[in-house]
């Protein structure tokens, strides 16, 4: 575990594992870092692996700051590490977050891999897809009152009854209690800027490789938003998980590594070949 603290004051708490091409894991919403811990197991044999807490998530501490600005803290961060290229995988919010890296420097963006995730995840008149912006603002008022059993509540929500059902559910449960929560302030920053961030111009002028993965049974990014990525993003890779919920790599951790190697490997090779 390292602490990077950054330009704009946060404190950024990450790990550092393993040698080669750079993997940058990054998490969603009222989770932290670890949530990744099979992928880091996995892909720390033969990558460079980092994973991140988010601001106000894990151990990083937390400051209102516009989502911008995490970015630049973002940046500086890997500047200091001097890293020139990387994957961005992330989960939800941390699908988000990557595009505004790829917004701030595209140039040392390898690929990217979303999944669960879209560019902008509060409805709108010309955005029929996401979240009511009463179910975004619901839950904030949730957070204020209801702290912290309502993020356990809202955490099982996303899986599927088959999931829930499995011996794997039952070790995350377990798991799960012995993480420390975010604080509620952060989160309802967070769910402030979900409602208004919109990343929709970025993500149609990504040139690298982009993978989304995604359960079927998905209530957040749906089958309806991942029609309309596929139109956003024609030349991407989709795959999924059949009867899977918001987290594929949770439920699903060795069919989930074994389908982002692939996209890893052939990307690698054509890279080569070029």
């Amino acid at each position: 575990m390292a602490k990077y603290q950054a330009p704009s004051g946060i404190s950024w708490n990450y790990d550092d594992k393993g040698q080669g091409d750079v993997l940058v894991f990054l998490h969603g919403w009222g989770v932290d870092r670890r949530i990744w811990r099979q992928q880091i197991k996995y892909f720390s044999e033969h990558y460079r692996v980092l994973s991140v807490d988010l601001p106000g998530h894990g151990e990083s501490s937390w400051k209102a700051i516009p989502m911008e600005s995490m970015g630049l803290d973002f940046k500086a961060w890997l500047d200091d590490l001097k890293i020139d290229s990387m994957t961005l995988i992330g989960s939800s919010l941390g699908g988000m977050f990557s595009l505004q890296i790829y917004a701030l420097m595209p140039d040392k963006i390898k690929s990217l891999v979303m999944v669960g995730s879209m560019p902008k995840f509060a409805k709108s008149e010309d955005y029929p897809y996401g979240l009511d912006i009463s179910q975004i603002r619901k839950l904030n008022a949730q957070v204020n009152s209801d702290y912290p059993s309502i993020i356990n509540v809202f955490f099982r929500s996303l899986f599927t009854r088959e999931e829930r059902a499995t011996r794997r559910f039952r070790w995350l449960q377990r798991f799960r209690r012995d993480v420390v929560n975010p604080q509620a302030k952060p989160l309802c920053d967070y769910l402030n800027i979900l409602e208004q961030e919109d990343f929709r111009d970025v993500l149609k002028q990504v040139t690298a490789p982009v993978q989304f993965i995604n359960g079927t049974h998905d209530t957040i990014c749906t089958k309806k938003t991942v029609d309309f990525l596929r139109q956003l993003c024609p030349r991407a890779r989709f795959d999924f998980f059949d009867k899977c919920g918001h987290f594929p790599f949770l439920s699903q951790p060795y069919a989930f590594n074994s389908l982002l190697q692939d996209f890893l490997s052939r990307h690698d090779k054509e890279g080569m070949e070029k």
